[in-house]
This record gives structure tokens, C-alpha cells and sequence, in this order.
């Protein structure tokens, strides 16, 4: 044998096992790792790319994240299940996930993208989706469900914290458009004190309708706890059941 080609078999070898272990899945096809981690920038006539991996493990990673959610929220409406998702599987989300996976030590890239220049966010994006798709070929929909699960723990967090500090508004509007058929707006009533501690008053209005004004350190902060007052009005007055915001949004 060749000692040279011996040498970059061995290499490679070792690429795929700090790989795997970096992304915490052992593949029983390693070919299908292999073929994960090639980007199509190698413009080599035989050498198959990354990109229909990429287009299956786009699917796989939105079906794990819609059903993730559709268990986890099951009083979230489709409007608001569809920008949690959005917000879990972004361009930025999955570049992350690279990033913390530091798969750019790994990857087979044209020579065009080498000499220590940063690899463009849309190419890690595609490489975490690659990946997903070769271990679902590997293992099937729970294996890759749990890796996507994984790679996303942090991501999906987030997301949720961001939908509990919107949350009053969103339920607010989602019942004002099941009752009246209007969206709610808001209005600055008054800021009180100095710039660096500055206190806002925000009334919120439906049709004609005025509710109780409610402060806060922010417009936003203030509107937030606008909708939650009259979220407390509608629950009073109305027999249907609204669903109870989370308390950190407050």
C-alpha cells in the first residue's frame, strides 16, 4: 500500500472519530458522515456533495421542532407555534450549533475557502442539516430526533423565554380577534421621571374601548402588563377560557 495514502486514510480516520465524538452520535454507515461533511465548494466531477443530505435533514430538523412544540405548548395556537419554530431552527440558531460543535474542523471544503478565512453561516447552517439527515439514514427518525434535541436544548430555551415576555400581548391579541375580529393597539399615555430611571404609561384600546393604564421601566414592559390587565378584564367578563399567561412575563 501506498504509505502516503495509508498516512490520509489513518487522518481521516481520526477526523471522523473526533467528529462523532463532537457531535455525540457513532455512525454505523460512516460514508454517510463522510458524505455529510463535503460541500459542494470541492468542484470535484466525482465527489457527491453534502447538499441532498442537507434537504432531507432540513425536514427531519422542522418535523422534530414542530412536534416538540405541538407536545410542549398544546394551548399554543398555529400562528404562535409557527414563530417559536422559526425562532428555534433560524439561519443564526443552526450556525450556532456549529459553531458550538466546531464542525468547520471537520468539514471538506474547496481551496477557496480554506487559509484560516471564516466559513459563511449559510455553509455551517447546510452542514448541521447534512449531518442530521445522514444520521437519520444511519438510524432513523428517534435517533436523529434526539440529536436534534440535543443540539437545540439551549436554542429551544431561549425561544421560550422570548415567547413568555411576549405572551400577554399575543393572548391578548389572539382573544380580542376570537371576540371582536379587531387586533388591540397601545397607547403612550406618559412617561414620568428622569432619563436614567424613566417610567412608562401605557393604556391599551380595543374598537372604542379603553382598558386600565399600566407602567413599566420600558414602552414594551409597559405594554406587556397593558394587555395583562385587560387579559384579567376579558377573563372576568367572558365565559370562554382564555389561556393564563406565563407569570415572567410580568
Amino acid at each position: 500500500m501506498d504509505p502516503h495514502a495509508d498516512e490520509a486514510a489513518k487522518e481521516n480516520a481520526l477526523r471522523l472519530d473526533r467528529c462523532e465524538k463532537a457531535v455525540g452520535y457513532r455512525f454505523t454507515d460512516r460514508s454517510l458522515l463522510e458524505l455529510a461533511l463535503t460541500h459542494s465548494s470541492l468542484r470535484d466531477p466525482w465527489t457527491e456533495s453534502n447538499e441532498r443530505l442537507e434537504y432531507l435533514g432540513d425536514a427531519v430538523v422542522g418535523l422534530v421542532v414542530s412536534e416538540h412544540l405541538f407536545c410542549a405548548h398544546p394551548k399554543s395556537q398555529e400562528g404562535e407555534l409557527t414563530r417559536l419554530r422559526s425562532l428555534i431552527v433560524s439561519r443564526d440558531s443552526l450556525a450556532n450549533v456549529a459553531k458550538e460543535l466546531d464542525l468547520r474542523a471537520y468539514l471538506r471544503v474547496g481551496k477557496g475557502m480554506k487559509h484560516g478565512k471564516s466559513l459563511p453561516p449559510s455553509l455551517l447552517t447546510n452542514t448541521v442539516e447534512a449531518l442530521i439527515g445522514a444520521i437519520y439514514l444511519d438510524a432513523g427518525f428517534e435517533a436523529a430526533r434526539a440529536v436534534v434535541l440535543t443540539w437545540l436544548e439551549n436554542h429551544i430555551l431561549k425561544a421560550q423565554r422570548k415567547r413568555a415576555i411576549e405572551n400577554f400581548k399575543a393572548e391578548f391579541q389572539h382573544v380580542a380577534q376570537v371576540r371582536t375580529g379587531k387586533t388591540p393597539t397601545y397607547d403612550l399615555i406618559e412617561s414620568i421621571g428622569p432619563d436614567h430611571k424613566k417610567r412608562f404609561v401605557v393604556k391599551a384600546h380595543l374598537q372604542e374601548r379603553e382598558f386600565p393604564p399600566a407602567t413599566g421601566s420600558s414602552k414594551k414592559q409597559a405594554e406587556q402588563r397593558a394587555a395583562k390587565e385587560a387579559l384579567k378584564l376579558f377573563r372576568s367578563e367572558a365565559s370562554v377560557d382564555v389561556p393564563t399567561a406565563d407569570p415572567t412575563a410580568s
